[in-house]
Parts: C-alpha cells; structure tokens; sequence
C-alpha cells in the first residue's frame, strides 16, 4: 500500500509538472485538451494494436459484430462520466494543485459513502469512521489559515532573536 501510495503521489506531481510547464518560455501554454490528447496518445496506440491483432483473428465465417458491439446507453453514460471526470481533473491540475485535488477525492469518497449509507443502507465500519474524519479534518486545516502566534520571550528584545 505504501509503495501504491507514493507511485500514485509522484505520478500526480508529474502529472502537475507536465500540465503547468511549457517547453520554451515564448509560447503559450498548451490547453488541457491538448495535454490530454498527449497523454493518451500511447493509449491510443495500444488500442488501435490490439483492435488490429484482434480482429486478424477472426474466423471467416463469424459475422464480424465491430469493435462497440454490446455498448448499451448505460455504458454510454458511464465513458461521458469518465471523459467528464478526466477533464475535470485536469482543470484541477491545471490551475490549482495536486494536493487540492487529493483532498477533494477524499471528500468525494465521504460525501459518497454518506448518500451510500442514507439512501441504500450501507453500514459503515469504525475504520471508514476514523479516516472520515482524518480527511475532513485535513481539508478543514488546508482552507483555513493557521494563526500566527508571536513567539517571543517576555521580556526578550525582538532583535536579540534574530541570527547574527
């Protein structure tokens, strides 16, 4: 889990260095659908690959039923909720952080859960419970400023705190 943890941590700032930064400071910035278009370029390529060696195989007398065969509205729905959710988080990226959009996968997943629980029931265990609120607690912590407290010795002169 820990190693899960940490590739999945590099792979978002990685992912935040190559949305936020250009090549040449003269250009502009390339738009999240270019970006997008780039990362899942090798994607692309992959499915293409497999579709062709795939479809060689096929036995001459099978009808061929092409390559969506089998899609139903609802699947339809759920690649739109996927493609909306990819965007999304690419407009997080882009112009907030990578750690703002942890904090708000985890919201996500409460404020799931919760419906889960009031609408169908779900029962929820004391480790769901305690993470819960780790999270809501951290994301109460990272949108309010903390309050700067003057650390100062009575007494003290401010300049006798300074290094010289």
């Amino acid at each position: 889990v820990t190693i899960a943890c940490l590739c999945s941590a590099m792979a978002g700032v990685y992912f935040e260095k190559v949305v936020k930064t250009t090549s040449n400071k003269n250009k502009p910035q390339v738009s999240v659908w270019m970006r997008n278009v780039q990362l899942a370029f090798f994607t692309i390529c992959t499915t293409f690959l497999e579709n062709l060696f795939n479809g060689s195989g096929q036995d001459a007398a099978a009808p061929s039923k092409g390559y969506f065969h089998g899609f139903t509205f609802w699947a339809w729905v759920l690649i739109a909720l996927q493609a909306g959710g990819g965007l999304l988080v690419a407009a997080v990226i882009k112009y907030a952080d990578n750690v703002l959009k942890g904090l708000a996968t985890g919201v996500s997943v409460c404020l799931a859960t919760g419906m889960s629980t009031i609408l169908f029931g779900t029962p929820l265990s004391g480790q769901f419970a305690v993470g819960a609120v780790l999270i809501l607690t951290s994301v109460y912590f990272f949108s309010n400023p903390v309050a700067n407290f003057p650390v100062t010795m009575p007494g003290a002169d401010k300049k006798s705190l300074l290094p010289k």
